[in-house]
């Protein structure tokens, strides 16, 4: 008799550290906060205390945009070790990533409502300023209203503690929330929604 186990619904965070230079960093701060004070392509519908931004900072995050392309692709391959039915999705040669990025400076007391990108492949979330702003967490859709059994897997809530220079991508349609801001930095990222196309 054989045994035959398959995946039904997994997901991963995936983190990397210590994304850009000292220098990209501080200029990529300088730039947005100076966007911020010239209220450049405000978007609507943001959270009470975070400034949400269109604005497009050009060929001068191009490293930062490599760094995520670099890092989808690389998960994509990993995807596709698992998921057969992924893995023929994104099967054709010419595979393209298009990004969505938009920039969030977060107050102090500030949170971010649950939500997902459910449109998208993959969401992304690069800290600029992370560090004691809040934790990132991820809730598994079953489990929204807290219903399902504890000691079935994957049920839990699951949070992150981001840092400067953190770097996360995960499946799109997981929801997830930032909490408090509890210091007296703002929090500020950028964020890329992911389309494979």
């Amino acid at each position: 008799m054989g045994e035959v186990v398959s995946s039904l619904f997994y997901s991963d965070l995936f983190t990397k550290s210590d994304v850009g230079s000292t220098d990209q960093q501080k200029d990529l701060i300088k730039q947005i906060l100076s966007a911020k004070e010239n209220n450049l392509g405000e978007a609507p519908y943001s959270n009470e205390g975070c400034w949400r931004s269109n604005f497009e900072y050009g060929n001068e995050i191009d490293w930062l945009r490599e760094e995520v392309k670099k890092y989808t692709i690389q998960i994509c391959n990993t995807y596709a070790t698992i998921d057969n039915i992924f893995k023929k999705q994104i099967s054709k040669e010419n595979n393209m990533l298009d990004f969505k990025i938009w920039t969030n400076v977060n107050e102090p007391n500030s949170t971010n409502d649950i939500h997902t990108h459910k449109e998208f492949s993959f969401a992304c979330t690069y800290y600029l300023q992370g560090t004691n702003t809040g934790k990132l967490t991820f809730i598994n859709p079953a489990n929204i209203l807290n219903e399902c059994n504890l000691k079935s897997p994957f049920v839990r809530n699951y949070s992150v503690e981001p840092k400067d220079g953190d770097l996360f991508i995960w499946p799109a349609w997981i929801p997830h929330r930032v909490e408090r801001n509890e210091s007296d930095r703002q929090r500020i990222n950028l964020a890329f929604n992911i389309n494979i196309t």
